[in-house]
Order: C-alpha cells, then sequence, then structure tokens
C-alpha cells in the first residue's frame, strides 16, 4: 500500500502521528533483515520471475488489507504486521529490477532505459494518488486499497513475459554470496560515503513528509483529497525529472546525486511556514524531480560500475544502509513532536535534508564519479573495469553494463 493511502487508514484507527510511525518501522525492519538474501537471490534466479513472483505476493498481501479495512478490523498491530510481510517480499524484487535493465536494454542507452522506467511508473503514481484520495474520501479506503491489489497481478502478468539472459556466474555458498556483494559495497568509497547521507536522508524524508505530512494536510490543507493532490505532485515531479534525464546525460554522477537529493530538502519548511496546497504542492514537484534525476544517475551508475553478477546483492545493501537509521527516527516522532511542536519539527527535517544530501560531496571519489558515454569504451577503460572485476571476485572477471562485453549479437525476447 502506498504511505498516503496507508497513512489515512492508520489515522482511521485513530492511532494518529505514533501509529503510522509504528506501521513504517515494521515494514522497515523487515526490509533490513530480508533484504540481504534478496539481493543474493537476484543474482542466482531469473530476475524477471523473481519480480513477477513477488508482484503476486504483494497483490495477495494487499488483498488481506482491503478485507481488514473493508471488514473494520484495521488495526495497528495487523497493519504493521502485513506491512513487514511487504516489505520482506519487496526486499526480493528491488535488487532484481537494478540487474534487469541492463539485462533487457542497448548498453549504450542504459541511463535512458532507467529513465523511461522510471517515467513510466511515474506518470502512473501522477494520476493514481489522485484518483486513489478521490476514492478514499468517497467511497472508502478499502475500495482504493482493493484497486491497488489488482494493479499487482496485472503487473505480475506483464513482468512474467520479459525474457532475459542470466549472467553466467560460479556457484558459491550464501555466505560467500554475502561476503562478496559486502566487498563490492566497502572497496567502492563513492559507495559508502553517498550512502552515509541517504541513511541521514531517508529518515528526515519519512520523518517530515510521510509521517508528518498526512496529519498536517488533513488539519491544515482540506484532508484527505489534499494529501492526494500532494502525492500526485510527488508523482509529477518524478516524472518530470525522467523527462529530463532522457534529454540530458549527467556526466559527473555523482554532483548529480547529491544536488538533485538537496531538492528534498524543500518541501518540509514550506509545510512548516504555514503556505497554501499550490505551493506545497509546487514544493513536492521540484523535491521530486530532483530526486528522479539523482536516482536515475544514482542507478546507472552501479548498473555500469558494478559487474552485473554482483548488482542485486550491491543494491541490496545499499537499501540496508539507506534505511538504517529510519527506525530510529520513527520513534523519535513522537517525543520530538511533543517536546517542540509539529511545525518545528516539519523546519528541522528540512536543514537535516539539506546537510544529509551535501555533505558527501566532501568525497573527492563522489566528485570525481561519472557515467560512461554512450559507444564502446576505450581499452583502456576496459582494461581497468577487467582489474576491478578481477578484485571484487573469483569467478571469471564480468565487465559491467556499458561496455562492449554486455552488448549482444542477438536482441533478448521482451
Amino acid at each position: 500500500m502506498e504511505v498516503g493511502a496507508l497513512a489515512f487508514v492508520v489515522l482511521g484507527t485513530g492511532a494518529g502521528a505514533p501509529g503510522i510511525a509504528m506501521v513504517l518501522l515494521a515494514n522497515m525492519v523487515a526490509g533490513t533483515v530480508i533484504s540481504p538474501l534478496g539481493g543474493v537471490v537476484a543474482d542466482r534466479l531469473p530476475r524477471a520471475l523473481t519480480i513477477a513472483v513477488v508482484e503476486v505476493v504483494i497483490g495477495l498481501i494487499t488483498v488481506a488489507e482491503t478485507i481488514l479495512i473493508a471488514t473494520g478490523r484495521a488495526a495497528v498491530w495487523n497493519l504493521a504486521a502485513l506491512a513487514a510481510a511487504n516489505s520482506a517480499a519487496a526486499s526480493f524484487s528491488e535488487p532484481a529490477r537494478v540487474g534487469l535493465i541492463p539485462a533487457i536494454a542497448p548498453a549504450e542507452q542504459l541511463q535512458e532505459a532507467n529513465a523511461l522506467v522510471q517515467l513510466s511508473r511515474h506518470v502512473i503514481r501522477t494520476v493514481g494518488p489522485a484518483i486513489g484520495g478521490t476514492i478514499v474520501a468517497t467511497a472508502g479506503p478499502a475500495y482504493g486499497v482493493g484497486l491497488n491489489a489488482v494493479s499487482f497481478f496485472a503487473s505480475a502478468a506483464l513482468i512474467a513475459t520479459i525474457r532475459a539472459p542470466r549472467a553466467a556466474r560460479r556457484a558459491l555458498s550464501l555466505r560467500a554470496d554475502l561476503v562478496e556483494g559486502w566487498v563490492a559495497v566497502r572497496s567502492r568509497p563513492w559507495i559508502w560515503t553517498s550512502l552515509i547521507g541517504a541513511a541521514v536522508m531517508v529518515p528526515g524524508w519519512h520523518v517530515g513528509y510521510g509521517i508528518l505530512g498526512p496529519p498536517w494536510a488533513k488539519a491544515h490543507l482540506g484532508g484527505a483529497w489534499a494529501w492526494g493532490l500532494i502525492a500526485s505532485s510527488l508523482g509529477c515531479g518524478m516524472a518530470l525529472g525522467a523527462v529530463v534525464s532522457l534529454l540530458w546525460r549527467p556526466t559527473r554522477a555523482g554532483w548529480a546525486n547529491c544536488l538533485g537529493c538537496a531538492a528534498l530538502a524543500l518541501p518540509d519548511p514550506v509545510m512548516a511556514a504555514g503556505a497554501s496546497l499550490p505551493v506545497v504542492m509546487g514544493a513536492v514537484v521540484v523535491a521530486a524531480g530532483g530526486l528522479s534525476i539523482a536516482s536515475i544517475a544514482w542507478q546507472t551508475a552501479i548498473q555500469q560500475h558494478i559487474p552485473t553478477v554482483q548488482q542485486g546483492r550491491v543494491a541490496a545493501y545499499a537499501g540496508i544502509a539507506e534505511i538504517s537509521l529510519a527506525p530510529a527516527g520513527y520513534l523519535l516522532v513522537a517525543p520530538v513532536t511533543g517536546a517542540i511542536g509539529v511545525r518545528a519539527t516539519l523546519a528541522g527535517c528540512g536543514i537535516l535534508l539539506a546537510v544529509a544530501n551535501l555533505a558527501p560531496l566532501l568525497s573527492r571519489d563522489v566528485r570525481r564519479l561519472r557515467l560512461h558515454p554512450p559507444g564502446p569504451p576505450s581499452a583502456e577503460e576496459i582494461s581497468s573495469l577487467a582489474r576491478r572485476g578481477a578484485e571484487d571476485s573469483a569467478d571469471p572477471v564480468e565487465i559491467p553494463a556499458g561496455t562492449a562485453a554486455e552488448r549482444r549479437a542477438e536482441p533478448p525476447a521482451r
């Protein structure tokens, strides 16, 4: 269930912002525990099949949520349990998505492929929350969540038709796979430095926008329909950022990632200042646009600089790092808002987001991180990538996506 819809279901139980925090905490903890295994599975099994199975599982979880809401039995504890199950399932699909795109897209168009995936996803999310918010406000949350369940089954049917080649890799033990993925992250300062900033960014964003935002919209901006428009603004901004990424290929991925994510600092202070709904929506569009450009640059960098057979595990460890501090942030919502108030907490989240996203630029490795230009790489680049691949894995050297080694004589069936 989307954060906005989930938030209003929890609010309907009378639990308030602390209840939203508890449900999101369960979601984050489950994802943190399961993500390493999800990364291993993503690098071992067919990625399209893995994603399709997960979509079916999440659809069934959403059906259970619908039944609870429709029968009036939704409570913080069962919503938290289902959120945890949802997060555990998603921990298998998200790493698989990172590695699937290089397997089916031409290497020289990797960024454009990532941008198209982002664009299609967020065009739907632009329209979806507004429709969902209207449905929740007029027909009730059960109808909105039920339609969401149907979308997962449709997604699974479509993804199951994808046929992507599997990367050749030597079978390792589960422990060896986990260690290999960890070494791939630890040996690259641009990854772990960026993830330190992301670990602060994620709870800052979720506390301000995800937890305090819906009650603020309900109290000051008109209710569920207003939050639906704000959530649609998020999708609109993400879609606009994807369009920019289709037209513009940033050379310095580190700068694009940090500056793009820094835009997330805008909406929380705008809400704290008591801005009107259109102004809040505009701030969210700008923030989401920056985040979209940043996430596309980041994912393309992972796909270009990490061997194909390690991308799932690297994505999984990155996901764990990003949410590692979120549970602590959720637990602090009630005492912090009680001590300084919601308005001051929103302002503080904005400051935290600005600092967390700009701080990684102090690292030279982050500032120097580049995306490979379209076209065949130079012999020097291939040699450098081969040496890094040999250091990272005992497997035969795997040249990352974006090089000539990833080009295939025949395009895979889609």
